[in-house]
């Protein structure tokens, strides 16, 4: 594995297995059924999945179990619609189906043990059903492929991910999802025969039509199913529970708006993947720390890139926006020093037209702008650099294809969408970043922009695995490069752009004060529920024109972008000397608690009507930090703070950062009574410091 030091800050759950990979290890793991069994089963370390076939002959997972104890985790059964919930009614079987007719065939990769099963429909049409389990954990990701064998173009209504009906033993309690670009987290009583649908349209995190994030969490008394959806458009799921409570039932696909699908003869395709993960527990801080290292630990397998980090960032993009030139970047670049910044990153602007990436001539002399870019290289900054190429302008630069057809214009970029499908986009796209990198000393690369438009030649869905194809090539042919996944702010989340860059822009806004220094806390303590805190990319944008005398706010408005990744978007110029001050001991915090981020365990009190404070207390391998945001609560007060997942036998020393005071506090007591901190009239924030005490 590339950079196995990424999972170390998860070790506690992966590290000590995935250190063990052997072959004999692999071998062990491997199944325990031959791969042309009728049934067949596949297993790991911790789960088992049984695989076999309905009485209507639907291929499925008919039964997992804990390896440890025995315990089910859920077993199958046929699902309302059978063969229905996978393929449009247009697509009728060629033939009966009966179960002795399938066959699983398992291998292991390096990756996965893998098993699959096919099905033979009319018109020459195979159907695939996927199963992966990954080689630690419970973790396991299911997915279909089509595959045209006839002679004439079949078109695909809709296109399936996956569709199961699972009984579990200890009853059904919720669900629960997240809203897009708020992440506002929703939740649905599942006792009794409650029906949700859930979806996006177009991109896979995108607000429109009541659209929500493709994450979605199924609770029953004694356990967690964390689902995850890989894929960057829309998609739609439906979930219903049964009338007595014990059984849910899910089904997960593109609909036809997101598919418009036609497969030419000889044709094969792959359709979204979903990521499953059961969790036997019920305390929230651990299930979503095992969530996340299972996750972390399969991104790292999957595609690598560098281990996660928490920089801080300067953009210009809400300070100048398009009107970037040499003179503002050179006097940012003067006055960026006593911040050490570890990223700059040129937003849009910089370039002369979509399709053109040269610097604008108008903005920069020759060879200037990649001086300035150079000049941050060398003092240890990493140069980043922003870019739309699925966007040309035809009257500056040569098409590399196809434009899309009908014609889609963006007016933000002045451009024209290419056809996705027809340009080859992964060499496109490839050479597009490698130009970036060699020309402008770029090592973080961040795209933008809409990707799908709902009406195209090639249709929705071969347009969304041409650009999922070509962020897998490039990911691959830069393993050292930083990748930011903004796409219009925040409207493409998804286990494939989670797990294969390093941070996502969650979410436009302007600021400065108050008003986005409490959108950011909502946002990204919402997030964090499902995304990693790396990819919590939050901003805190004019400082230089906030009031500078009024340090509570400048430090709150700080505090508001450090649960995740920090970025700053000001004229460092125009900052005063007494708000600099209190921006760089921010710095410092930021800095000091970045470390106990990465291990992914943490404990959230959501933003909520009339509460006294929002907060989230970090928990490493022996120390703690904590967040707290005063919110509706006015005049002075006494907030107690119980920090859950530190040690309880051992001594802690807690430091407030900004009165300097210190207690030493036993273990237990922080667990159970917790920590006072005290709230000045005019204190709009606090950051804790929990620390083992000799």
């Amino acid at each position: 594995m590339r950079h196995i030091e990424a999972v170390l800050s998860c070790k506690r759950l992966v590290s000590s297995s995935l250190r063990r990979r052997t072959g004999l290890l692999c071998f062990c793991l491997c199944v325990m059924f031959s791969s042309t069994a009728a049934a067949a089963e596949l297993r790991n370390d911790t789960i088992r999945l049984s695989l076999d076939s309905t009485e209507n002959g639907v291929p499925r997972i008919s039964e997992a179990t804990w390896l440890a104890t025995g315990d089910p985790i859920f077993t199958a059964a046929e699902t309302t619609d059978g063969f229905n919930a996978w393929l449009p009614d247009a697509l009728t079987l060629t033939s009966g189906v009966t179960q002795k007719h399938l066959r699983w065939y398992v291998t292991e990769r390096t990756r996965f043990f893998r098993a699959e099963a096919s099905r033979d429909f009319a018109g020459g049409l195979t159907v695939t059903w996927i199963v992966e389990l990954a080689k630690q954990g419970s973790l396991f990701r299911v997915h279909i492929r089509m595959r045209n064998l006839g002679t004439e173009a079949l078109p695909v209504k809709w296109f399936p991910s996956w569709s199961a009906k699972w009984t579990v033993a200890d009853g059904l309690r919720w669900a629960r999802w997240w809203a897009p670009l708020t992440y506002q987290r929703a939740e649905a009583d599942l006792s009794s025969g409650a029906q949700i649908k859930l979806g996006s349209r177009l991109h896979s995190s995108d607000e429109n039509e009541d659209g929500v994030n493709p994450y979605w969490i199924v609770g029953t008394k004694n356990a967690r199913f964390y689902f995850g959806l890989e894929w960057c458009g829309g998609w739609d799921a439906k979930i219903v529970s049964s009338a007595d409570g014990k059984a849910f039932e899910f089904a997960v696909r593109l609909p036809p708006e997101e598919t418009q699908l036609e497969l030419e003869p000889g044709e094969t395709i792959h359709g979204p993947s979903l990521l499953i993960t059961p969790v036997r527990q019920t305390d929230e801080v651990d299930n979503r720390f095992e969530w996340m290292a299972q996750r972390r630990a399969l991104a790292e397998v999957l595609y690598g890139g560098p281990p996660p980090s928490f920089p801080l960032t300067y953009d210009h993009w809400y300070s100048i926006r398009f009107d970037v030139g040499a003179d503002f970047l050179n006097r940012q670049v003067a006055a960026m020093a006593p911040y050490s910044f570890d990223a700059f990153i040129v937003d849009a602007g910089w370039y002369d037209k979509v399709g053109n990436w040269v610097p604008d001539a108008a903005k920069f002399e020759p060879g200037e702008f990649e001086d300035i870019l150079k000049s941050l290289k060398d003092s240890g900054v990493k140069t980043g650099i922003w870019s739309c190429p699925q966007f040309v302008d035809p009257s500056v630069s040569a098409v590399p294809g196809k434009l899309e057809d009908p014609p889609y214009f963006e007016s933000f970029v002045d451009g024209f969408l290419l056809d996705l499908a027809d340009v080859d986009f992964s060499t496109l796209l490839t050479s597009h970043v490698a130009t970036l990198r060699d020309r402008y000393s770029a090592d973080w690369w961040k795209y933008d922009q809409a990707l799908f438009t709902g009406e195209s030649r090639a249709g929705v869905m071969k347009n969304v695995l041409a650009f999922q194809h070509a962020l897998k090539a490039v990911r691959e042919a830069n393993p050292d490069l930083t990748i930011e996944n903004c796409q219009s702010g925040g409207r493409m989340i998804n286990e494939l752009t989670l797990l294969a860059t390093q941070t996502s822009w969650l979410r436009d806004g302007d600021g400065p004060g108050m008003a986005h220094a409490r959108e950011n806390v909502e946002t990204a303590l919402g997030a964090l529920e499902f995304v990693f805190p790396w990819s919590v990319y939050r901003w805190t944008n004019n400082f230089d024109r906030m009031n500078a005398a009024n340090n509570e706010l400048t430090r709150f408005y700080c505090r508001s972008a450090m649960a995740g990744t920090w970025g700053i978007s000001s004229d460092l110029a125009g900052m005063t000397i007494d708000q600099q001050a209190v921006i760089l001991k921010e710095i410092e915090n930021y800095r000091r608690i970045n470390d106990i981020k990465k291990d992914c365990r943490y404990e959230i009190q959501q933003p909520a009507d009339g509460a006294s404070v929002a907060s989230v207390s970090f928990f490493g391998e022996q120390n703690a930090a904590v967040l707290l945001y005063r919110w509706d609560r006015q005049g002075a007060f006494t907030q107690k703070v119980k920090l859950s997942k530190v040690n309880e036998d051992l001594w802690y020393q807690v430091t407030d950062a900004d009165t300097g005071t210190q207690r030493r506090i036993l273990g237990k007591k922080l667990i159970k009574k917790g920590v006072s901190v005290t709230f000045s009239g005019d204190r709009l924030s606090a950051l804790l410091f929990v620390e083992p005490s000799n």
